[in-house]
Order: C-alpha cells, then sequence, then structure tokens
C-alpha cells in the first residue's frame, strides 16, 4: 500500500513540476514577444527573435529529455521478485476478488435470496481416461466413477461444487451445459466458495471470459494481461501490474476459471484446446466452461483435456424452479403457473422455464410490482411455436420489465431508484448498442470502442479542422487563390491520413478496472497530458513563429489563437476520451444512444440487464444480445455457424497512427512557416495605378558547383518627368506582406545623368496609407533627405510623388532603385537578393 501511496505522491511532484516548468517558459515566452514587438529598431528586434529561438530550442531540448526519461524508467523497471510483496499481492487480490464477484452475484440474482438449484454430474460424452483423472490405474471409463451435486449457496459448509473440485487431484475441470443451463453461474460459484474457504495453499480463483483470446497467444500470456487489466490497480500497489500478473501466473499463485470456450472463433476452439492441454499438461489447475455441443465437436477435431474431470449440468427442474421463482415471497399470480408446470412437467413450459437463464429472467420480469402477469405465459405456450414462444416472450418482455416504473419502496436499490429510464427508449439504446456489438463480433464493449460508430463523423471533424486552420491561416497571407489551393490539399491529405491509419482510437491505457473510474483516468490524462499541453505547445508554436516572422500584433493573435486552439482539438481527437466525447454528443444527438452513456451503462449494470468485465460491460448473457441485436435468442435455435473475430484496439497502432491528426496540425504549421519564409522578404512592391514607371528587371545568381540558380528581381523604377512636371503613382504589396510588421521603404531616389539636364532638381515624397512618411530632394549629382517620420506597422499602399522643382526646359528622368519594402523579422532578409 505504501508503494501504491509513494508513487502516487511522485507522480503528483512529477506533474507539478511539469506545470510550473511549463508555466515559467511561457511566461518567458510571453515577455520576449512583448519586448519584441516593442523594439525600437531592426537591431534590437533581432536580438529578441535570437533569444526567442534560444528559449525554443531550450523548450525543445527539455521535452525530448522528458520524454526519453519517462519511457526509460518505464521500460527499465524490474519485475517483482520479493516474495512478501507476491504474498501481499494474493491476499489484496483475493480480497477484491471476493468482493467484486459477491456484489456481481447479488446484482445478477444468483445469491439474492439464493440460486437456482441445477443438478450436475460426470458427462456421458467422450470426456477423459478414468486413470488420468482420477489416479486409478485399473482402467475403466470416467462417466462410470461419476462426480455429482448441486449448486448451492458459496457459503454453505457443504458446498457440492467445491468439495467436488478439491476432491480432483490435478484440480482441473471442464463444465458443460446447453446454452443459458448456467455454466457462468456454476463457475462464480465455484470462484466465491473456494476464496470464501480458502484451503492452505490454494491459488486465487480469478474468473475471466475466455473469448478475448487469441488461441495462437500461451494461456499464461492471456491469463496475466487479463489480471493486470482487469486488477492492474490492485497489483501496481506491489510493482509493475504486469509484472505481477506474471509472476502470480508462473507461481501458480492464481487458479484460471475460464468461462465461454464456446464463445471463441470456430475455427480457432481446436488450437484453443492443445493450449489448454498444454497449460494442464504442466500440473496446472484451471477450470473451463463450454457448451457440450460444441466442446464435443472440440474433441472430434483435437484432444481432451487429458487430466480434466468432466461434468455437465442439467436441466432445471420443475419443483426447483417454483422453489426459485417462489423467492423472496410467494406471489398469488404464479399460482396457476406452478399447477400448469406440476401437471405438464414435460410441457412447452416446463420445457422453457428448464435453463436457470430463463427461470431468472421469468421472475425479473414478473417480480413483485410490475403489471406484467405470469399467467400470459400460458397462453404464449398453448401457441404452435410452444417452448420456443415462451423462450422469446421472456426475452421481449424482460428489458420493458426491469425499466418500468416502480414504486420507491420496491427499488431492488436504492442508488437505482431516483434513476428513471422510458422503457421504449432503453430498449431502443440497448438495441443499437448489441446490435453494434454483434455486427463486430464482440461480447463485451468499452466506452472508449463506441468511436468506430462515429467513423466517418470523426474523419469529418479532423479534415474540417484542418481545412479551417490551414484557411485562416493561408488565405490572409498568401490570398484566396492559394489559400484555398492549399487549404483544399491540407483537409484532403488529412482525410486520406486519418482513414488509412485506422480511424477513431480504440484503446486506453488506464490502470483503472471499472468503467467509472477508467473514464476519470482517462479524462484527467486527455485534460492534463493532452489538452493542457496541446494548448500550450500550439501557443509556444504560434508565438515563436509570430516572433521569427515580424508579424503585426493583429494577425500575431490570430496565429497563436488558431494554433493553440487547433492543436488543443486535434490533442483531444487523438485521445480515447476525446473522440468518445465526439461518439457520445453525434449517438446522442441521433437518438441511438443516450447523452447521459455513462451513467446509463451503469443503471443498466445495477438493473441486471449488463455485467461488468474489467473495465468493460457485457449483455448479461450472449442469448439475450443475440435477441436484441434480431439474431437467434431462443434457446432451441441454432447457434451462428460463423463467430467474427474480435475488433482488434489500436493499442499497438504506431505512435504516429496515434498522434496522426496532431501530426497533420503540426504539418500545416511548417508548411506554413516554410512558404511564408519563402514569400517573404525585401520584395518590390506592385505598380496598382496612377502615372505607370518603366520597370526595370535584373537577375541575380547564386549556388555551388556547375548549376547555379538564377532569380528574376525588379531593380528599379524610372519615370520621365518634363519641364515643370509631376508624377504621382501608387504601389501595393501582396497579402502576405500586410500581415508582417512594416518598418519603412528601401531603396535610393536619383537622377539619371543628363547631359541636357544637368540642372535638374526633383522634389519626392513617399506616403504610406495616406500619410507621409519621408521626402527629399535629387540634383543630378547630390541628394538631400528629409527627417523621416515613424512608418506604420501595416502597409497596404504606397504613393510615390515627385514635381520638378527646378526651371530648365528638358526632361529629367527619376530614378527609384531597388524599390524594397522592409520589415521588422528574424526571416526578413530570405529575400531573393538575401
Amino acid at each position: 500500500m505504501m508503494h501504491g501511496v509513494r508513487g502516487r505522491l511522485r507522480n503528483a511532484i512529477r506533474w507539478v513540476g511539469y506545470i510550473l516548468l511549463c508555466g515559467v517558459l511561457l511566461a518567458a515566452m510571453m515577455w520576449i514577444l512583448v519586448r519584441a514587438v516593442a523594439a525600437d529598431g531592426p537591431e534590437e528586434f533581432k536580438r529578441w527573435g535570437e533569444w526567442a529561438a534560444i528559449l525554443a530550442a531550450l523548450s525543445g531540448s527539455l521535452g525530448i529529455i522528458i520524454q526519453v526519461w519517462g519511457k526509460r524508467a518505464r521500460r527499465v523497471d524490474p519485475p517483482v521478485v520479493d516474495e512478501d510483496r507476491i504474498g501481499r499481492a494474493v491476499a489484496d487480490l483475493a480480497g477484491r476478488i471476493r468482493r467484486d464477484w459477491a456484489e456481481e452475484a447479488v446484482r445478477r440474482e444468483v445469491t439474492r435470496p439464493a440460486p437456482v438449484l441445477v443438478r450436475w454430474s460426470s458427462t456421458g460424452r467422450p470426456a477423459a481416461a478414468r486413470q488420468f483423472v482420477v489416479d486409478d490405474q485399473l482402467g475403466g471409463e470416467w462417466h462410470h466413477f461419476p462426480l455429482s451435486g448441486k449448486t448451492d449457496e458459496p457459503n454453505n459448509d457443504s458446498n457440492d461444487i467445491v468439495a467436488a473440485f478439491r476432491s480432483l487431484p490435478h484440480r482441473q475441470l471442464m463444465v458443460l451445459g446447453k446454452p443459458g443451463a448456467g455454466k457462468t453461474v456454476f463457475a462464480m460459484l465455484l470462484t466465491l466458495g473456494l476464496i470464501r474457504r480458502p484451503a492452505a495453499g490454494e491459488p486465487v480463483p480469478v474468473l475471466l471470459s475466455i473469448h478475448l483470446w487469441d488461441a495462437a497467444e500461451l494461456l499464461d500470456d492471456f491469463v496475466a494481461c487479463r489480471l493486470a487489466e482487469d486488477y492492474g490497480d490492485v497489483l501496481a500497489a506491489h510493482g509493475d501490474p504486469l509484472a505481477v500478473a506474471r509472476r502470480l501466473v508462473e507461481d501458480q499463485r492464481v487458479l484460471p476459471v475460464l468461462d465461454g470456450l464456446d464463445e471463441l472463433p470456430a475455427d480457432a476452439v481446436a488450437e484453443a484446446m492443445d493450449r489448454l492441454d498444454l497449460f494442464a499438461a504442466a500440473g496446472r489447475p484451471l477450470v473451463v466452461t463450454c457448451r457440450g455441443d460444441e466442446y464435443e465437436e472440440a474433441v472430434a477435431r483435437s484432444r481432451v483435456l487429458s487430466r480434466a474431470a468432466v461434468v455437465e449440468l442439467a436441466s432445471v427442474e420443475v419443483e426447483d424452479a417454483i422453489t426459485y421463482l417462489s423467492q423472496p415471497v410467494p406471489d398469488p399470480r404464479w399460482e396457476p403457473v406452478f399447477a400448469h408446470l406440476r401437471a405438464h412437467q414435460d410441457g412447452p413450459l416446463a420445457k422453457a422455464l428448464s435453463t436457470p437463464l430463463m427461470v431468472a429472467l421469468a421472475r425479473s420480469t414478473y417480480q413483485a410490482g410490475s403489471t406484467a402477469d405470469p399467467v400470459d405465459l400460458l397462453d404464449v405456450a398453448q401457441t404452435a411455436a410452444g417452448q420456443r414462444a415462451v423462450e422469446a416472450r421472456l426475452m421481449a418482455d424482460f428489458v420493458p420489465a426491469v425499466y418500468a416504473p416502480r414504486p420507491r419502496r420496491l427499488a431492488s436499490d436504492q442508488s437505482q431508484a431516483g434513476v428513471h429510464y422510458h422503457p421504449e427508449k432503453a430498449q431502443r439504446w440497448l438495441t443499437f448498442l448489441a446490435r453494434h456489438m454483434s455486427e463486430h463480433g464482440v461480447q463485451d464493449v468499452g466506452w472508449w470502442e463506441l468511436s468506430p460508430l462515429i467513423r466517418t463523423v470523426f474523419v469529418t471533424l479532423a479534415g474540417l479542422l484542418v481545412t479551417l486552420m490551414t484557411a485562416l491561416l493561408f488565405v490572409p497571407v498568401f490570398g484566396p487563390v492559394f489559400g484555398l489551393a492549399v487549404t483544399a490539399v491540407a483537409g484532403l491529405v488529412t482525410v486520406v491520413v486519418v482513414v488509412q491509419t485506422g480511424g477513431p482510437p480504440q484503446s486506453i491505457h488506464a490502470e483503472e478496472t471499472t468503467p467509472r473510474s477508467a473514464l476519470s483516468t482517462e479524462r484527467a490524462r486527455a485534460i492534463s497530458r493532452g489538452v493542457g499541453g496541446g494548448a500550450l505547445i500550439g501557443v509556444a508554436i504560434g508565438l515563436l513563429l509570430a516572433i521569427l516572422l515580424g508579424l503585426g500584433i493583429g494577425y500575431a493573435v490570430l496565429l497563436v489563437a488558431v494554433l493553440g486552439g487547433a492543436y488543443t482539438l486535434a490533442t483531444a481527437l487523438d485521445h480515447p476520451w476525446g473522440s468518445f466525447l465526439v461518439a457520445r454528443f453525434w449517438l446522442g444527438v441521433t437518438g441511438r444512444l443516450p447523452f447521459g452513456l455513462p451513467r446509463f451503462l451503469e443503471d443498466a449494470h445495477r438493473r441486471g440487464v449488463l455485467r461488468q468485465s474489467g473495465a468493460r460491460y457485457q449483455f448479461r448473457h450472449l442469448i439475450l444480445q443475440e435477441h436484441l441485436a434480431g439474431g437467434a435468442s431462443p434457446l432451441t435455435a441454432e447457434p451462428p455457424s460463423v463467430t467474427l473475430a474480435p475488433q482488434q484496439a489500436d493499442g499497438h497502432r504506431p505512435k504516429q497512427h496515434q498522434q496522426r491528426v496532431r501530426l497533420c496540425v503540426a504539418s500545416v504549421g511548417l508548411a506554413f512557416l516554410g512558404l511564408f519564409v519563402l514569400s517573404t522578404g525585401e520584395w518590390a512592391p506592385n505598380y496598382r495605378s496612377g502615372d505607370r514607371p518603366e520597370t526595370i528587371m535584373d537577375v541575380s545568381c547564386g549556388g555551388a558547383g556547375g548549376s547555379p540558380s538564377c532569380v528574376e528581381y525588379v531593380a528599379g523604377y524610372q519615370w520621365p518627368v518634363g519641364p515643370g512636371g509631376r508624377v504621382d503613382t501608387t504601389f501595393t504589396f501582396p497579402n502576405r506582406q500586410r500581415v508582417i510588421q512594416f518598418q519603412g521603404m528601401g531603396g535610393e531616389f536619383r537622377l539619371l545623368p543628363s547631359n541636357d539636364c544637368a540642372n535638374a532638381v526633383l522634389r519626392w515624397q513617399i506616403s504610406i496609407d495616406g500619410q507621409l512618411w519621408r521626402s527629399g530632394e535629387v540634383h543630378a549629382t547630390t541628394g538631400r533627405l528629409d527627417t523621416p517620420r515613424a512608418a506604420p506597422q501595416q502597409a497596404k499602399t504606397v504613393v510615390v510623388s515627385a514635381r520638378r522643382v527646378d526651371t530648365e526646359p528638358c526632361a529629367a528622368v527619376l530614378h527609384w532603385d531597388r524599390p524594397t519594402g522592409q520589415y521588422r523579422g528574424v526571416t526578413s532578409g530570405f529575400g531573393p537578393w538575401g
């Protein structure tokens, strides 16, 4: 316990340190941004830009160190070898299993007030050679020396199940039964019986659903992984959960009770039998449940469990069914039904109520306070369908009955009394859930595994997010044509990437073992590590780009907001909790599941419609799931001939696949930076209106080796100005120049040499957005500049005006040499001439 407390304390201290470090770095970045914006000149601005680059490099280096150190710490966590800690882990695990399955038994009305009495005995099917099972060398068949008993209260000192199991030398047992015969209840009662009255040195029974097992995997690995997943919070107090679980399996400290061998894919059962026999041959105890016909087919294709005793559950006898239906107090409504059952013990109604599942459904459907009348079953039994009609009726009435309004005093659970769902809505929601599970070939589902239901919505949201971000960044800078073209490409690439990498995330990494705790843990993880970190990263990137590119305040704020918001939303979409929020909202809007889905699933669990398996939910029986999904639900129906393989989660996807939306956002940011740098520099203004000058072009070449690259650029503008003449020309800048902090205009005004006009004098001025910025005079050989005024932060138009102030009767030519717009920014020198 102290280990867990210390571990949580270390985690808390570490995250507080991360938050403080991020706060300091963010404050420093903001301070540098403010100082850079308020810089007096380009040199000071560049100095602050260099500090910003240093801070960004430091932040990135610290982030890499933290990530590498965290992975190293997780990787080198050694397996637990301390025997005392293993002993404490066994004790804690036993206590947790005892509590969980006791509560589950009450919730399923298995032990409230007593289980349905079901008799069992050694099977007459092909099973195992007697001598291997009972260590007898005289030969003979196993079923000639049978075990027998009945399912009774696990607290009973004469518990037949526990006594029979402990009488087996190898402690290996195969439990067979028809659908709904009570195999899971048998396994549950055996687990509770063994753990409530443990024998010295006896392993802890662990009841696990086997349908998730890939038969190509060793049974040891499957059991260890399920232990770490279902009881990770218990094992974490004693070391790494998976390492502790592996040690428990290796040391035979746990007894696997594997429920549902028949629920594996049909083509995997034979291989599973080989794996089970390999496990059992090492002398390890185990219990397996399976449908009788499926087991017999599997034995015919592979082998029996050579050391396991095989028992089969019998049908529920009429008097035992009546006893169970009379609990907790006799209900007069049942008397006509009981009389019919006693008089027709081989009739359709008696056959329908010959399994614990149907008897339990009947008691839940017609419980005290219900408006349904069990006498209706007599009429249903007289129909042509007979037994199947009764079974179908019980299935159909079960969900509406358990959700029907009842007086508070009759509510089976006080915590349930305040939760009310309309029966029709609950039926619709559960039907949708059952169909989803059946279509994907799974028998349990976690909240994080519902995201495939909104695959199209998820892909659309990811594409819209990147599209909107790209449009906000590129259109104001590069204009609508180029900006929208880049936007379309970015959105399409994002959709393709998300589709090709598997859609929404479908796995969690929480050690919590209940749906509520897993949701809480993943929500906290998404907010602290994901959304919080994503916002910080996005804002930091935006600030850095704003400083490096010398953006104006308005566009810098837009850039920071867009990158921060986009990275935050991308982080949420890349996280199971974020995709669950999307699924929860969309499925709620479309009416397929309720908005309060976690609460609804918890309530369905309390009502006995669902059962809990670790952090996932299952329907109380596969037959109920099949019925709600519209498949073959009556017990006498043929089982499906093909079982779909369980859907694979994305826990083993490459790391980049789990961060694809963030990678798309980051790629757009890098593309923006690259295109901005390539298109930003000391660019000549473009002629818009007024007296059109003659444009003088030149070529600049550079590069290494024999293949230099050349760029054509505007070398100058020229105006002929006659005696007493005047010129006025308006220039403009591309969109991308309008978002950068404007510093002024570059270039030099001079008169072209002329022998005929050597005494010409021109007065010129430059106005930016209607305000005079700079003026001066030029002579044939000299020039004079007036005191310049402050340049505005943005420049949309530049007006060049010039007039002759001399009296010479000649035409002079005014030349504006290398006209350029100059901008604040570290990258302002990346123009074609550097």
